[in-house]
């Protein structure tokens, strides 16, 4: 199809964020499109995410880090549990339905488990509805993604790096800046996905525990505007002298605030175009 997008008008909308980070504090049935921003319909040349203008207020009582971001279509990544010795086991259909607590995120007989995810684009936030807390003792975060000849680990560049053991249950948010030399497979069997951008998200622990983290839904995506740090009852504004275009495979667009509080608010303007 032609490339048409002036044919489109923007949609101007303001809404409540909602009481959460990301898509949704909890498993959801419908992967949170009742509580997005907008949904882009399906068509057969498909569509594209397009947003202009934005204001973000937050109004949470903290100092936030805040974005806006578009949620990834579930057939466009994967999941699964990865060892210590970099064997990783598909577990993509637990990682996007809603059952509750069946994607397990570390092995606590495996010191240096975890879970991995890949996707056929580059990606800088995931989502989690974490089920349970898990027990182990002075857990470790590595979080890793594959720069075509080594795993890199990125965790101490986070903005928003949620614990994801034995910090209780609920919605938990990772958030990333993108590595510009992020490249598509990695090590391990399994087998890895040579085709498309891995990262890893592992823990060295001390001691094993009794009980295993485990997650019930997650949410994979990328951001297109970031603010690392907006204070209490502040404003941030974005102007665009061009279009943001979502990548091909976002399909939902959400705010991302790294204290959930309904009172937060996001005013954009946004709308679909022809890839």
């Amino acid at each position: 199809m032609p490339d048409r997008w002036w044919y489109y008008p923007f949609t101007p909308t303001t809404q409540s964020t909602l009481a959460k980070k990301f898509v949704s504090t909890t498993a959801v049935a419908d992967y949170g499109n009742t509580q997005a921003i907008t949904v882009a319909p399906t068509r057969a040349w498909g569509t594209t995410l397009a947003v202009g203008n934005i204001t973000l207020l937050n109004r949470s009582g903290s100092t936030v880090a805040t974005g806006m971001a578009v949620r990834y279509k579930v057939g466009t990544w994967h999941a699964g549990q990865v060892s210590a010795a970099e064997a990783y086991t598909d577990d993509t259909t637990d990682a996007q339905n809603a059952t509750t607590g069946d994607f397990v995120m570390h092995d606590r007989t495996d010191s240096g488990s975890g879970f991995l995810v890949g996707a056929a684009e580059p990606f800088d936030i995931l989502g989690i509805v974490q089920s349970a807390a898990g027990d182990q003792t002075v857990p470790t975060k590595i979080i890793e993604y594959w720069n075509g000849s080594a795993w890199v680990d990125i965790v101490a560049t986070l903005l928003i790096n949620d614990t994801l053991i034995g910090s209780g249950t609920g919605e938990k948010v990772l958030w990333w800046p993108l590595p510009p030399n992020w490249a598509v497979g990695g090590s391990g069997s399994g087998p890895i996905h040579q085709g498309r951008y891995n990262l890893r998200i592992r823990h060295t622990t001390i001691g094993a525990g009794t009980a295993n983290p485990v997650a019930s839904q997650l949410f994979v995506g990328r951001t297109l505007v970031t603010v690392p740090s907006l204070g209490n009852n502040a404003i941030a504004s974005q102007a665009q002298d061009y279009v943001l275009r979502g990548p091909s495979s976002g399909e939902a667009l959400f705010p991302v605030f790294s204290v959930a509080s309904a009172l937060n608010t996001i005013s954009v303007a946004f709308r679909y175009e022809e890839p």
